[in-house]
């Protein structure tokens, strides 16, 4: 073991904190549901502030069209660094939050597999690409129900499938995007 080795000497008083393969264990579980539903108001008030800000309309511009926001001089290489730096930081603010709940930390998260990574990618999606309230009544509606189906266990992966489709089709078809804006206008001339 590393302990044992003399290639590794700790100083006076020095402490082992990663401890190989087991990660990091014993991080203090100061995450909770609050925090976590504080961060995220926080983190909504921020990209909201930036996205009416003038670097945001620059970024939707690049984001839109890039050799036409490049033709009237906004620098992309720029903001497109800024873009990233910004989004790095929430990442890491979430995986701050999340080390706290666990409580353990390795090299490999089990918790981060191939079917995790899908279904956060299909939380954007559902929502709609560039849609901040979508993305998180998706996140929301997609994380509950398996959790709400869990009684019915021979049909739960159907009913999630069905409602996935449903999600899907009321998002992108045409069809479905004009019943749903006539449902909306009539809900906003009763009011």
């Amino acid at each position: 073991s590393l302990k044992d080795s003399n290639a590794i000497s700790l100083g006076e008083g020095g402490k082992w904190i990663i401890k190989g393969a087991q990660g990091i264990t014993g991080t203090p579980k100061y995450s909770s549901f609050t925090m976590g539903i504080v961060l995220l108001l926080l983190s909504m008030l921020f990209i909201q502030h930036f996205i009416h800000s003038r670097t945001g309309r620059a970024v939707m511009a690049i984001r839109d069209n890039r050799i036409a926001a490049e033709s009237i001089g906004l620098p992309v290489t720029k903001l497109k660094l800024l873009c990233f730096s910004v989004s790095a930081a929430f990442a890491g603010i979430a995986g701050v939050l999340y080390a706290h709940n666990l409580s353990s930390l390795q090299a490999l998260p089990k918790n981060f597999g191939y079917n995790q990574s899908i279904m956060i990618l299909v939380f954007v999606v559902l929502g709609g690409i560039g849609n901040m309230r979508g993305s998180i009544l998706a996140a929301v509606v997609l994380t509950l129900l398996p959790e709400m189906l869990r009684s019915l266990n021979d049909y739960r992966m159907l009913i999630y499938a069905v409602v996935l489709i449903l999600m899907m089709l009321f998002t992108s078809a045409p069809n479905f995007i004009a019943l749903r804006k006539s449902v909306l206008q009539k809900f906003r001339k009763k009011e």
